[in-house]
């Protein structure tokens, strides 16, 4: 039977193995057909990690035995089991193959828990290259702009660690991160950097790991991985330090989890083999600059995320990267237990850039498209004015130039966007590629282009820089290699990523926890990649909040996770609105309790200022009702202290859930049982409960937060936040049919009944003729465009004129929006067969979506949606 889906959305980072293993030999009657690869939870024994650690060995013993008796079990009834894989630290499981006939009796031996599919993921993009003698240049302009003073920053710290979370000053206090090792689970670390120790493996910075890609010992970040750079930068984010960079924690040791690699598909599998060995392994913090916006926080990712953290080790996550709106946290982000961590701008832009013959010294910016090969270093070319069309130029009309355009603005574009265009160029002979946005503010260089790669390099830049080249002389020379540092507006510096994703989590969960910078970070690349670059993302936020861990352990090695992100949060700076600072405090479903702030940080850990949890207040939907809940003052000090107690509401973000979502003033609200002041008692603690109201005429499913205050006795400023969030009535009114498509296409319905595949239109009545010649029309196609942050089920029904189910073409569960930026669609079929294969006979049909929400709440049964579509008439 024929089954069509086609989806325009995508998704984050990771990789799998399949290794040699037992084979459990049965003879059985459904061993026909292909085997697949399946993760098997037990709950049999628990996973080593959950037992205290003079106990840990006696527990993996008993795991091995569980194990064993599952295998064993398999072979006994029929099954052809081969275990590619058992993990044993953070989970008790296995990598499977098995028929794909058999999943179902796996799933129903005893001890299974839960039998699941491993998650795919796409492998983030390439760094971008910087020149020494640029970083330099950069290193220099942000030392000359930094304050003066013995405790200011250099120049070095400011391009890697920054000054906006006060790690310079922690440097200056003494906190570095000594005997603090972090475990770095990412394409591996390239251990010759200069700053990562130098030299062979293991070294005096890279002290060990494991290469779980390739399965070897050696876990290099080599050049051929579609990853490549990756983990390099990241380590030299969390514990860099050489004569260009100093990362946050610069005495930390490291060890090198590779798990993006050269050849494997990315699944989830290969990650919980590298959480169980750093679990083994004994680190201290664990960094995952990766995710997938495709798991819930039960995922078994997140619940081996959730027992390493159980077992001591706080582990940091990066929050996702997408304009993409509320609702798109990455898991294992989304673990409960996790530190999730949103991005900001940084205080600067360390572009890339290049100069012109055209009289100036001014250097003009540049961002590399991330699909393309990067800009070179070095060399000049003549730039040339290429008209904005993809009508083929004649053969070698670009020789040896560097093509200047703007997007195309003509009807077609989904066929002539701005990589089209560059195409065009590449065939006519350019060598490289600028593109720019007249549409939008002069001073704004625009964003990763769609669709697409290519064999050239392909650069942004502003539009001013690009009339002054359309001005200059014919034959004027663009030359690589400049750099174009600048201080970043007040709407931008420090605040909120654009591109950083917003929680909450799926299932309503707090997420992100914290923000930092991540955007713009310069940092180490491996020797094959110029030994040093730039990136941007939660993936170079997490590992500033790695580092930052670090610090914190370095002060007390007793904290626990939870003291430690309780410290993250109770003294995390909020952030006002990003592109608009004067409104309000951008969204706490974004910047969660705020950036980062280490030296505020050290001091709540060091006993020099009080805490409280819980540290953050998940409220679910309120559904019109109040949520009360309470937060317990903790006072380590040897005098007693005063606190007015306030609250300051975040900007709330009402639906769609797309890049589209609509800001608004009405917030929360917040009290204390009438209290504006309490005491707390040297050495004692103090409980207050808090009543949180939802904001009054907002639309259903508008997201909400803000943050309850401790301010001590004579001081201006809090020294303790609490963050909560929540959302205004229903979680299940918010519908499963995304409203932005059709904002943003008036012209098309959503969804669509449409008569071939990728046909774009109104909802209309078709035909499927299996009489004729044409093959276009042997299927009924449905466009849609779903926004509900998670269906439990997403059902594609045919039903023949009594009403009756007589096909379910589409049949999935844990499916997430594939609306993305707003306009993301999937196209699904029906190939006129019934369930069991047969021809369905000539008649009239209909085509019926059912969408079941996942709610996050374990008490209601999922809420449906249901869409039908105008009628489908078969003939035969």
């Amino acid at each position: 039977m024929y089954r069509h889906s086609i989806s325009a959305a995508s998704a984050l980072l990771l990789v799998s193995l399949i290794l040699p293993g037992d084979l459990a030999h049965a003879d059985s009657d459904d061993l026909s057909g292909p085997s697949v690869t399946r993760i098997v939870t037990l709950d049999s024994a628990p996973a080593a990690q959950q037992a205290a650690p003079k106990d840990r060995a006696a527990a993996r013993r008993t795991v091995s035995d569980a194990q064993r008796t599952l295998v064993d079990a398999a072979h006994d009834t029929g099954i052809a089991l081969s275990v590619q894989r058992r993990y044993r630290e953070v989970v008790n499981g296995l990598l499977v193959e098995v028929p794909a006939g058999q999943t179902g009796r796996l799933a129903e031996l005893p001890g299974v828990a839960e039998v699941t599919e491993p998650v795919t993921y796409e492998m983030p993009e390439r760094p971008t290259p910087v020149p020494k003698d640029v970083l330099a240049k950069a290193v220099a302009r942000a030392g000359h702009d930094a304050r003066s003073g013995d405790a200011a920053p250099s120049g070095r710290e400011i391009v890697t660690a920054t000054d906006l979370t006060g790690v310079p000053q922690a440097h200056r206090l003494g906190y570095t991160g000594k005997g603090v090792t972090v475990g770095i689970i990412d394409s591996g670390i390239a251990y010759d950097h200069p700053a990562l120790g130098g030299g062979g493996f293991p070294n005096a910075k890279v002290v060990g790991g494991y290469d779980f890609a390739d399965e070897d010992a050696d876990p290099y970040d080599d050049r051929f991985g579609p990853a490549a750079g990756h983990g390099t930068h990241v380590a030299g984010i969390v514990a860099g330090d050489d004569a260009h960079i100093e990362g946050v924690a610069p005495d930390a040791t490291l060890r090198s989890y590779r798990v993006f690699g050269t050849k494997n598909t990315p699944t989830d599998a290969i990650i919980l083999a590298a959480l169980d060995r750093a679990a083994a392994d004994g680190v201290d913090v664990v960094n995952m600059s990766l995710g997938s916006t495709g798991n819930r926080s039960s995922s078994v990712l997140s619940l081996a995320v959730n027992r390493l953290v159980d077992s001591g080790v706080p582990t940091v996550v990066a929050n996702g990267n997408g304009y993409a709106g509320p609702f798109n946290a990455a898991a294992p982000a989304v673990a409960d237990r996790a530190i999730a961590v949103g991005s900001t701008y940084s205080s600067r832009y360390p572009f890339l850039a290049f100069t012109l013959d055209d009289g100036s010294t001014a250097p003009v910016p540049y961002l590399d498209s991330g699909r393309a090969p990067a800009a070179p270093v070095t060399g000049a070319h003549p730039v040339a004015v290429m008209a904005s069309s993809c009508t083929p130029l004649p053969a070698g009309s670009l020789d040896g130039k560097i093509a200047l355009f703007a997007p195309y603005t003509g009807t077609d574009v989904f066929n002539c966007r701005v990589m089209d265009l560059a195409r065009t160029a590449e065939a006519a002979g350019a060598v490289a590629v600028v593109h720019y946005d007249p549409s939008g503010t002069p001073d704004a260089l625009p964003f990763s282009p769609c669709c697409g790669t290519i064999g050239i390099p392909v650069v942004g830049i502003r539009a001013r820089d690009a009339e002054r080249i359309k001005a200059a002389p014919a034959g004027t020379e663009l030359t690589w290699g400049a750099y174009a540092g600048a201080p970043m507006t007040a709407d931008a510096a420090g605040l909120m990523d654009a591109g950083s994703s917003w929680g909450p989590g799926n299932e309503l969960e707090f997420k992100p926890d914290v923000a930092a910078p991540g955007g713009y970070i310069l940092s180490a690349l491996p020797p094959a990649q110029d030994w040093y670059g730039v990136m941007s993302g939660t993936s170079m936020a997490s590992p500033h909040v790695a580092g930052v861990a670090a610090l914190l352990l370095q002060a007390r090695p007793d904290l626990t996770p939870a003291q430690v992100q309780t410290a993250l949060q109770n003294t995390a700076t909020p952030l006002a609105m990003t592109g608009d600072h004067e409104r309000g405090r951008q969204p706490v479903a974004q910047q969660g309790a705020g950036r980062v702030d280490a030296v505020a940080a050290l001091a709540s850990v060091s006993g020099d200022t009080l805490t409280a949890t819980p540290s953050e207040l998940a409220l679910g939907d309120l559904e019109g009702r109040e949520r009360t809940r309470r937060i317990t003052v903790h006072n380590p000090t040897a005098h007693p202290v005063t606190y007015r107690i306030g609250q300051t509401a975040a900007v709330s973000a009402a639906p769609p859930y797309t890049s589209e979502w609509q800001p608004t003033d009405a917030t929360g609200d917040a009290r204390v049982d009438g209290q504006d002041s309490i005491t707390v008692a040297a050495h004692g603690s103090r409980t207050v409960t808090v009543h949180i109201r939802q904001p009054q005429g907002v639309t259903e499913g508008t997201l909400f937060g803000g943050w309850v205050e401790f301010t001590r006795s004579g001081s201006t400023a809090p020294e303790i936040r609490v963050p909560y969030l929540g959302m205004a009535g229903d979680f299940d009114a918010v519908s499963a049919i995304n409203p932005t498509f059709t904002s943003v296409n008036k012209t098309l319905d959503n969804p669509a009944l449409r008569p071939g595949y990728f046909t774009f239109g109104k909802n209309v009545p078709t035909t499927v003729d299996l009489t004729d010649a044409s093959t276009a029309n042997d299927q009924a196609w449905v466009m849609l465009s779903h926004g509900f942050p998670l269906l439990e089920r997403m059902r594609l029904q045919v039903l023949d004129a009594r009403d009756e189910v007589i096909d379910t073409p589409y049949d999935a569960s844990w499916v997430t929006r594939n609306s993305g930026a707003g306009t993301g669609m999937a196209f699904y079929s029906w190939d006129a067969t019934r369930t069991d294969g047969t021809p369905a006979p000539a008649g009239t049909y209909r085509l019926r979506f059912v969408f079941d929400k996942a709610l996050g709440d374990p008490q209601k049964s999922p809420g449906t949606q249901i869409w039908t579509s105008p009628e489908v008439t078969l003939v035969r």
